[in-house]
């Protein structure tokens, strides 16, 4: 009985260290551009983010340690006074395409408006129903918009409590006067990002997430033809969705994120299908052109 008992404890134990957060996040600070600074505290302050980020439960689903998403978080702060520091952020997140190794990215956004205060060893915490630090707003926005693009992906509309709350976070720090969340200042501020993925008008965006990758994507083991004409059959709205909310910061981010993919996915793809892709694509992104050379030519 003691045995059998000590092997049950033993199961439950690796049953639940299996068991783990959502994101797998590195965080990277950047201060290259700073000179006579004590560069310590930013050692901290890339330590602390990570552990928080990593070691937060940021929603009720199990995860299990392979599911985690990949998500990189790099600060480059390029002014500092005091305890006063501003610079910018690149958030990227990807998710794995089932029975693969190979990684699709989801989102890649630049904030180029982050303003914070940080002193070494500061506690960092986060509050879902209050504002009380921008660093850690911003933060827990980003993550929250990453788990809903990457709920999204695999069931259709997935994400919506996880965009819900993100449009929290920026409502409750719409108050401040720190950079980013204002109403209308901005076509590509953390407002205008999260207005889109709430945006009725770009509801077809976000049924593109769970189209593109779950029935696109994820089948193409089983049949990489099926996998790239489900692609083709849902391309279309993205031009449709950019006629009706012209360079939108949401779709230009997703075609952004896609484009180098369908540029290889259908590289070899007949003339027709190509130049397809390539007029949707190039509506799109009008400034990246140099990029899709290859599904132009013959």
């Amino acid at each position: 009985m003691k045995h059998k008992l000590i092997i049950a404890l033993l199961g439950f134990l690796a049953s639940a260290g299996a068991q783990a957060q959502e994101l797998n996040a590195r965080v990277e600070v950047n201060t290259q551009q700073l000179e006579g600074t004590n560069k310590d505290v930013f050692s901290t302050l890339q330590s602390d983010l990570g552990e928080y980020i990593n070691s937060h439960k940021w929603t009720d689903a199990v995860f299990n340690n392979e599911e985690r998403i990949e998500c990189t978080f790099i600060l480059t702060i390029d002014n500092v006074s005091g305890n006063s520091m501003s610079g910018s952020l690149q958030i990227s997140a990807s998710r794995t395409v089932y029975n693969s190794s190979y990684a699709t990215p989801i989102f890649n956004f630049k904030d180029n408006n982050f303003t914070f205060n940080y002193a070494q060893y500061d506690k960092l915490e986060f509050n879902d129903n209050a504002y009380e630090s921008n660093l850690m707003s911003v933060m827990a926005f980003y993550c929250y918009v990453v788990l809903g693009i990457d709920f999204d992906t695999f069931s259709r509309f997935g994400g919506q409590k996880y965009f819900e709350k993100a449009e929290t976070v920026a409502a409750l720090a719409r108050s401040s006067e720190d950079e980013g969340w204002q109403a209308y200042k901005s076509d590509n501020n953390r407002y205008a990002l999260i207005s889109n993925y709430m945006d009725s008008n770009l509801r077809g965006l976000r049924e593109m997430f769970y189209d593109y990758h779950r029935l696109g994507l994820d089948m193409m083991s089983q049949n990489v033809e099926n996998g790239k004409s489900q692609i083709l059959s849902v391309l279309p709205s993205l031009q449709t969705m950019n006629s009706a909310k012209p360079f939108s910061v949401a779709l230009q981010n997703f075609a952004e994120c896609k484009l180098n993919e369908l540029v290889d996915m259908f590289r070899n793809s007949s003339a027709s299908d190509k130049q397809k892709v390539y007029d949707i694509l190039s509506a799109v992104l009008p400034t990246q052109t140099n990029k899709m050379k290859d599904l132009t030519s013959n």
